[in-house]
């Protein structure tokens, strides 16, 4: 078992090391949609997107960008009459590199949160949850997100959901006389699995769209620890005040929700789960 570990853990590390700036799909033919100022530049929709979260958005081996959130990215793109444009932007600095405008919308799942709506506007497209994933074995019986992390290392990814709700439970032990959770937080989400693969944590949270992918690529080495916790809608987000933009963008979600392609891509990563209702 050991060894199975460790070879994951390599794979993983290399399918993290992607580097790829951005990739390109063929624009629909016809007029554009969209044009500057609602883009940075004529011609193509600029998204920014942390390429290292499948099945959402990864690397395949030639490094071009594949998963749900790229297939609806180009879908859109393409109703739009533009090219999609993939820039790799890591989560944490991913709003204000949208502010900064060296993207034009942010296609990463993406919560919509009131602290974000500040900042930015969004499109709803899809919904998600948080999931606590263990070894198959889970020899330190957790049960979820609750007083079983009490004491243990857990990993996860920077400025995220899951990142906060650890804290807040880590919080919770400490109140109630426990020791804290010791909370290891990486810049790929990758990168927190492999703490868990290599037995350096003991606990990974993670999406539960996520967790479920890893699951599927190794199975027998990783366990869902309880249930999923808070069920949240993500958007597509772009500038705040950029409604030119967030209304094609909206429109052509619709569309694509209208003519089937919205609900192939969800079936073909098993994401129906988390498909937005009308």
């Amino acid at each position: 078992m050991h060894g199975r570990i460790l070879a994951m853990a390599a794979a993983l590390s290399l399918a993290a090391c992607g580097t790829a700036a951005k990739t390109e799909a063929a624009p629909a033919g016809g007029k554009a949609m969209v044009a500057p100022p609602a883009v940075i530049k004529d011609g193509e929709i600029v998204y920014c997107s942390d390429i290292s979260a499948p099945p959402l958005e990864f690397y395949d081996k030639a490094k071009k960008p594949i998963g749900a959130d790229v297939e609806i990215g180009e879908a859109l793109a393409a109703r739009l009459g533009v090219a999609a444009v993939w820039r790799n932007t890591k989560f944490a600095s991913i709003v204000p590199t949208l502010v900064a405008k060296q993207c034009d919308a942010i296609l990463s799942q993406l919560y919509i949160k009131p602290e974000r709506e500040r900042v930015v506007d969004f499109v709803p497209y899809m919904y998600s949850g948080q999931s606590i994933l263990v070894a198959k074995d889970n020899p330190r019986r957790v049960t979820g997100l609750d007083e079983s992390l009490c004491g243990l290392t857990a990993s996860t990814l920077i400025s995220t959901t899951a990142a906060t709700r650890l804290e807040d439970q880590s919080k919770k032990c400490e109140a109630a006389g426990k020791p804290a959770i010791k909370l290891t937080r990486f810049d790929q989400d990758i990168a927190a699995l492999q703490e868990l693969a290599l037995g350096r944590s003991q606990a990974y949270a993670t999406t539960s769209e996520t967790a479920a992918y890893y699951m599927g690529q190794k199975p027998g080495l990783f366990a869902f620890a309880g249930e999923s916790f808070d069920k949240i809608k993500a958007g597509i987000a772009v500038r705040k005040g950029n409604s030119a933009l967030q209304s094609a963008l909206a429109k052509a979600l619709q569309e694509i929700r209208a003519d089937g392609t919205y609900d192939k891509v969800l079936a073909k990563w098993n994401l129906q789960v988390d498909r937005l209702e009308p």
